[in-house]
């Protein structure tokens, strides 16, 4: 490797990039934006603007001295400048639902055109035609749903304000115009991809060969003891979740005030990220399950009392006590949607405090539970599936009587997969005949379309869901076709199986409804069956529960070991960080061929990097310690165990 090569860099802080260049031993000169240097020297320069919001605009006197480097035929790297050579730019705009796209085969050594490199929620300068080479880019912006690839088109290589990296005239100048000088802590996805851009870029720079092994990641994944056996790595990994609600700030006075809904996928240049600090009432009281069952794992007083604080929350803040009001028992969905109910995040956020009951015998928030069971019933359709969620504003007692008197015509996992899980464990605590009727009926609708139900976010995600409200029905009912529906689903299951154990987000006839316009609402990953992306926010996270609580039921150890397969899985795709906002988590979308965060980032509330305090945190970690509890919790489902009454 040549170790001869003088540059001169101009930044205002040091940064990943110069990073990179200073594992390379090339000889470095720092210099600031704004000075007066004499660049003759200089064997290459890189103008690096990335480290700022503002893209940086070079002072005259400087400019004149880059300017004239490039002249002299000297190789210059101008990162996320506002002018440089001919070209000048539109102010910078998001790059939150783009991602760039290689543009030719050959160009970036081991990529090929058309392949996707996440750029994060990012920021990018629209260079102005008129000033700027009309040739072929090397990356350019496109805005296509797709998982990791897309087919390049002249129609996609056209627009001159969308190009990402290009050489221009003369062509020993490279412009880059997207903020790249953090690549790493931004968390630029694929991280193979990303170097070999990275490498590209230095090796162009150094004329020769660059080092990438020395290249440092925001995150990695996978087993802490990789070599102990599964148990151990399962509790392990249990732990780490359970401590990532207060490490990173979503617990954070011991759950008195509730918790946050947690990290939203918005990873900023920087490599901040943003954090939804909504109080939502399905994550708080998802949180109080782990909580609980790590207390029955340890003897850990203090997270029985965070359980508890968490369980106070929703029913003495967001139950409505009022007898006067026709939502009467109702749970509000959150501070801001005061209004708003959806059953199967209620089901969600009452569940941990059911398990409570029955794995405890204690009665606490019981009659809460029924009041908020009972709301729902009486606003539940002639075929025992619920409209997908109700408001107040509307909510009179006609209405009411109107939404129990039609069919609610819902026959779908998503809105009323865990309602009728709910259901059915409440009326084996409490024995409300309404709960069983509701929740064998709405059962029963949905399964007589099976597998055609209403499809939110894929076919995998619906049978994910179905496999814990099967579960406690064959529980509750004992009958020989209930029991077939729960081996029915689970066998479809397998088809969408991928060998690390996880499930690939798959949707037949691509009938989901949620495939809106890039950023124009919520989204599936999906965009061609078969792609390695698994979903942790809607699919594969309910497995834990639902496989351990399979085999609780049936005692079958089929379901054992899809239990252990699933939390295999999810052992290798948790994160490990420095960063406590990472370090224990999932996110929303993994790549399982390549071990890594990385999906369609077309949702607009929901992307690759959202990491759901309660959907995804909560109710994975649950599942695991449900799994390592096995001993302690079997003997409460024996048939005819139930205290009901």
């Amino acid at each position: 490797m040549m170790n001869i090569r003088k540059i001169a860099v101009i930044t205002a802080e040091k940064n990943d990039f110069t990073n990179m260049l200073q594992l390379q031993k090339a000889n470095l000169a720092f210099f600031a934006p704004d000075a007066n240097p004499n660049l003759d020297e200089y064997d290459a320069v890189a103008v690096l603007g990335g480290v700022s919001e503002e893209p940086l605009l070079l002072r005259a006197r400087t400019r004149n001295a880059v300017e004239k480097q490039i002249k002299a035929g000297k190789r210059v790297f101008a990162e996320y400048v506002g002018s440089i050579g001919h070209v000048y730019c539109a102010p910078p705009v998001s790059s939150r639902y783009e991602r760039l796209a290689v543009c030719a085969d050959g160009v970036i050594d081991g990529l090929e055109a058309g392949e996707l490199i996440e750029d994060q929620c990012n920021m990018r300068l629209k260079p102005h035609s008129i000033a700027c080479s009309h040739g072929l880019p090397i990356l350019q912006y496109v805005k296509l749903h797709a998982h990791d690839r897309v087919e390049m088109t002249p129609e996609l290589t056209k627009p001159v304000s969308d190009r990402g990296l290009w050489f221009d005239t003369p062509d020993n100048l490279l412009i880059c115009s997207l903020r790249l000088a953090n690549f790493a802590k931004a968390r630029f996805a694929p991280r193979r991809s990303a170097l070999k851009l990275i490498g590209f870029i230095l090796e162009w720079l150094l004329d020769g060969p660059a080092d990438l092994s020395g290249a440092t990641a925001a995150y990695s994944v996978g087993a802490e003891r990789p070599e102990a056996p599964l148990a151990e790595q399962i509790r392990d990994s249990a732990d780490r979740a359970v401590r990532w609600f207060e490490r990173s700030g979503v617990v954070y006075d011991e759950g008195v005030t509730g918790a946050l809904e947690g990290p939203g996928t918005e990873i900023y240049p920087d490599g901040t990220q943003r954090m939804s600090t909504i109080r939502r009432v399905d994550c708080i009281g998802e949180i109080a399950l782990p909580y609980y069952l790590n207390h029955l794992l340890t003897s850990d007083r203090r997270s029985l009392d965070i359980a508890d604080n968490l369980q106070r929350v929703v029913y003495g803040e967001f139950q409505c006590k009022d007898r006067d009001e026709p939502w009467y028992g109702m749970i509000r969905w959150t501070e801001e949607a005061w209004g708003v109910c959806y059953q199967d995040d209620v089901a969600r956020a009452i569940l941990p405090q059911l398990l409570k009951c029955l794995y405890s015998g204690t009665t606490e928030h019981l009659d809460d539970i029924a009041e908020a069971l009972l709301f729902l019933v009486r606003t539940t359709g002639t075929d025992g599936t619920r409209v997908y969620r109700t408001d107040n504003i509307g909510l009179t007692p006609e209405k009411i009587e109107q939404l129990r008197s039609e069919p609610g015509r819902m026959p779908s996992a998503h809105y009323n997969g865990f309602y009728y899980a709910a259901l059915l464990l409440a009326y084996r605590l409490t024995g409300i005949g309404e709960f069983r009727v509701t929740a064998i009926q709405g059962m029963e609708t949905m399964m007589a379309l099976y597998p055609d139900t209403k499809r939110e976010q894929s076919q995998t995600q619906e049978y994910c869901r179905l496999i814990l409200p099967l579960s406690w029905l064959v529980w509750e009912t004992g009958e020989e076709r209930h029991r077939d529906w729960l081996y029915r689903v689970a066998g479809d299951l397998q088809k969408f199986r991928h060998p690390t154990g996880a499930y690939l987000e798959w949707d037949e006839g691509y009938r989901a409804a949620m495939r809106h316009e890039i950023g124009q609402g919520e989204s599936s990953l999906i965009s061609r069956n078969g792609d390695p992306v698994i979903d942790l926010l809607y699919s594969n996270n309910w497995l834990p529960i639902g496989f351990i609580q399979a085999y609780f039921v049936t005692k079958d150890p089929y379901f054992k070991q899809l239990w252990e397969e699933i939390a295999g899985f999810l052992v290798s795709a948790q994160l490990r960080s420095d960063n406590p906002v990472l370090d224990g988590a999932w996110t929303r979308a993994f790549d399982a061929e390549r071990s890594e965060v990385f999906g369609s980032p077309a949702d607009a509330g929901w992307g690759p990097w959202s990491i759901e305090s309660g959907w995804t945190v909560g109710e994975i970690s649950a599942g695991l310690l449900m799994g390592l509890l096995e001993e302690r919790l079997l003997p409460h489902y024996e048939q005819g165990s139930a205290n009901k009454g």
